[in-house]
């Protein structure tokens, strides 16, 4: 328990597919210039340096057990305990930081791979060795623990770590028991690994051909573009090899997830939770029912979605909206590729909302190789931002030219500021931000984003444009996001209750909630029912990951309104949230920036803001 308030990472993915992209598809590393990729040398210039790293962590793990049975002792004991413990963490963090970069730069590369998996069992060898801190924490008295932060005035900095230490007080075991389930975490935690490894280097999807009749090889990468495509042909083509290799290996995928599921559970129940559920909401500092109400209010709130569905199928003139016809372009784009040092510039106009110190964190970042801009052969797919409090806040894109690449380089780049503002405001105890504040940095550009393309469009065609691009990125930040959550609590719930999760099952499952979000509006090809299958974020080792997407839509959409609206006393209160990494919990920073979570409201909010933005299409498009 103690470990996950020390270990402090950031790694925040926004696609929900990762790839492995073939050496057909994408240049080799070595051809991309310099200064598009980033600099990994300020964390360690050869891997012999990271091996001596690991050396000396290896050597200094067992120097944190002369604390143990002594955390009570006094509090300038307690106060070097925490020190040691956070020391070995940062030097965790920049091995382990480090390791998975390099293997996601190609993950062909075995060496590279093996350094990755050494440093996860490095965090599992920590996670026993320091097992006594929870427990032991808990063991001292409330009283104790004041009367060490007055006669201690350096640990009062830690007051609200040792607070979160005793909320999980009902939840924490014995020392015997935390230590055998640290032990149990790297074994544990392999469900996700071996999905991993099946999606990003064991699967394909064959050969297919594209809009010209040329036959390519089908790559996730290339599977989203294709999703994009105007050619009707190329996207059913495209949708049905990429699902039908999810199908052929849905009975091993689903005895993975149902293995993943069980572990979750078990750890639950170990630790006294109701549920699953319970677990993950409670250790996130997020009250349940924040759950439980997106879910109500999101399948109250279907009407406009499947309204604004309806009027996808009549303007591509279809009589029948297929799951494949979905992201197909409804109105032309006026854009045209966009160069990377255009998108750039497009962005930065847009951020020039968030203020000069934004702003000049933005160019600072390409200055300094934060950014790994381009798809290359082996390279991990999807964007993400990862780093630790002694590194670089690094951003990985696979940037292709397209509207909505430059929308992801905006989400990445409010991760990685993120982390910026919070590890250079805060202590290293606070030094990271929660899953629940994450994903508002990054949203809150992209919507900002919108809002300054928006102004800008000089045509009822690129007006028309963006409006279905933005529309289809809140149903999938919203709209889909919730349904995976819905369709993840519905599996856990089996799982408590003593049912198997087969490939049956767990289709059946995922058809039901499909039907109750989209309705009749679009038709579900019983492919599709095997969708749950092929997202990494329900197998993620944090389980109930994917809510938070949805609930930092809603939030992010009402803080980039009013940052717009009110200008400098509104960005003041989101920036003050950045910074304060997580030195208080996530629900009172976001109460403090503005929206209360713990109501409906700001959802319902942001369906009244979806169906107005339905209207406003629906009027675009009879100008064209």
């Amino acid at each position: 328990m103690a470990t996950k308030a020390f270990f402090k990472t950031t790694a925040l993915a926004l696609g929900l597919s990762l790839s492995l992209t073939t050496l057909a598809q994408a240049p080799e590393r070595s051809e991309i210039p310099q200064q598009y990729k980033w600099d990994l040398s300020a964390m360690y210039e050869s891997s012999d340096a990271w091996e001596a790293d690991v050396k000396m962590l290896q050597e200094r793990i067992p120097d944190i057990e002369k604390y143990k049975g002594r955390l009570g002792e006094d509090g300038s004991t307690l106060l070097q305990a925490i020190q040691e413990y956070e020391s070995l963490n940062r030097l965790l963090g920049r091995i382990y930081v480090y390791a998975g970069l390099k293997s996601f730069e190609d993950m062909r590369v075995g060496e590279n791979s093996a350094r990755y998996s050494r440093a996860q069992s490095l965090h599992a060898q920590l996670s026993t060795s320091t097992s006594f801190i929870a427990p032991e924490l808990l063991a001292i008295s409330p009283q104790k623990i004041d009367q060490m932060l007055e006669k201690t005035p350096q640990l009062r900095g830690y007051r609200h770590y040792l607070e979160e230490q005793s909320r999980m007080r009902p939840y924490t075991l014995s020392e015997e028991a935390e230590s055998l389930l640290a032990q149990a975490s790297e074994p544990l935690s392999k469900f996700s690994s071996v999905f991993l490894a099946l999606d990003n280097a064991d699967l394909s999807f064959g050969e297919i051909e594209d809009e010209q009749g040329n036959p390519v090889t089908l790559t996730k990468g290339l599977y989203g573009a294709a999703m994009s495509s105007a050619d009707r042909r190329y996207r059913e083509a495209a949708w049905k090899a990429l699902f039908k290799e999810y199908e052929k290996h849905g009975n091993m995928l689903a005895a993975n997830y149902e293995g993943h599921v069980k572990s979750r559970v078990f750890e639950a129940k170990i630790r006294g939770f109701d549920s699953a559920l319970q677990s993950a909401t409670y250790q996130s500092a997020i009250p349940e029912e924040v759950y439980h109400n997106l879910i109500r209010v999101a399948r109250e709130g279907v009407e406009p979605l499947q309204r604004y569905l309806e009027l996808r199928r009549k303007t591509l003139g279809l009589e029948t909206l297929e799951v494949w016809d979905m992201y197909a372009p409804m109105v032309a784009s006026d854009y045209g590729q966009i160069d990377f040092e255009d998108a750039k510039q497009i962005v930065a106009e847009a951020l020039s909302a968030m203020g000069d110190d934004y702003l000049a964190l933005y160019w600072q970042g390409f200055e300094e190789g934060w950014v790994d801009a381009f798809e290359s052969a082996g390279k991990r797919g999807g964007a993400y931002s990862w780093g630790m409090y002694d590194s670089k806040p690094y951003l990985s894109l696979n940037y292709s030219g397209t509207l909505n690449d430059v929308s992801t380089l905006a989400h990445e780049y409010g991760h990685s500021i993120h982390s910026y503002l919070t590890r250079n405001t805060q202590p290293y105890i606070y030094g990271s931000y929660r899953t629940f504040i994450a994903e508002i940095a990054s949203m809150t550009n992209e919507a900002i984003l919108f809002q300054s393309l928006m102004a800008k469009a000089d045509s009822p065609r690129k007006k028309a444009y963006l409006l279905q691009n933005y529309l289809d990125q809140f149903r999938s930040g919203f709209f889909r996001q919730t349904s995976l959550a819905d369709f993840e609590m519905q599996a856990h719930a089996k799982a408590e209750a003593g049912e198997a999760l087969t490939k049956e099952s767990l289709n059946a499952l995922y058809a039901e909630v499909f039907k109750a979000y989209y309705g009749d509006a679009v038709h579900a090809d019983p492919l599709n029912a095997s969708e749950w299958s092929r997202i990494p974020h329900l197998l993620r080792t944090d389980n109930f990951y994917v809510y938070q997407y949805a609930t930092s839509f809603v939030a992010a959409n009402a803080l980039a309104s009013k940052i717009i609206e009110e200008g400098e006393t509104a960005r003041e209160r989101f920036l003050t949230m950045l910074r304060a990494g997580s030195s208080d919990y996530p629900i009172e920073l976001l109460k403090a920036a503005g929206v209360d979570m713990t109501t409906s409201e700001p959802i319902y909010a942001a369906l009244e803001v979806f169906e107005a933005l339905v209207d406003e299409l629906e009027e675009s498009l009879k100008q064209l």
